[in-house]
C-alpha cells in the first residue's frame, strides 16, 4: 500500500511509463544515469519512483534533458534537530 506523501509525489504511475519511454527513446538507463550522478542504481530507480525523490537530484535530471513533468515532485526536506521542549506552566 501506497503511503500518501508517495501518491502525491507520484501523481500517477502513468507519469512512470512515460518515463520510462522517453528514457528508453533517447537512450538514457537508469544505470547510466547513476553511475553519473555518483548514485547506486537502487537508489535512482527510487529517485525515479518518486520514493526518494531529493531536490538536488531532480534538479540535476533536468539538467541531463529530461522533462520535468516526467519526474515526480521533490521531497520536501523535513526539519531535523532536537524537538522543541514542551512548555509547561505552573497552575
Amino acid at each position: 500500500m501506497k503511503s500518501l506523501c508517495e501518491e502525491v509525489r507520484n501523481k500517477s504511475e502513468a507519469r512512470q511509463v512515460q518515463l520510462k519511454v522517453f528514457l528508453l527513446e533517447h537512450g538514457q538507463r537508469i544505470k547510466d544515469l547513476a553511475k553519473r550522478r555518483g548514485i547506486s542504481p537502487g537508489a535512482m530507480g527510487d529517485v525515479l519512483s518518486g520514493r526518494r525523490p531529493k531536490a538536488e537530484h531532480i534538479e540535476w535530471l533536468i539538467g541531463q534533458g529530461i522533462p520535468a513533468a516526467l519526474l515526480p515532485e521533490p521531497a520536501v526536506r523535513q526539519k531535523t534537530g532536537p524537538k522543541p521542549k514542551a512548555d509547561f506552566q505552573a497552575a
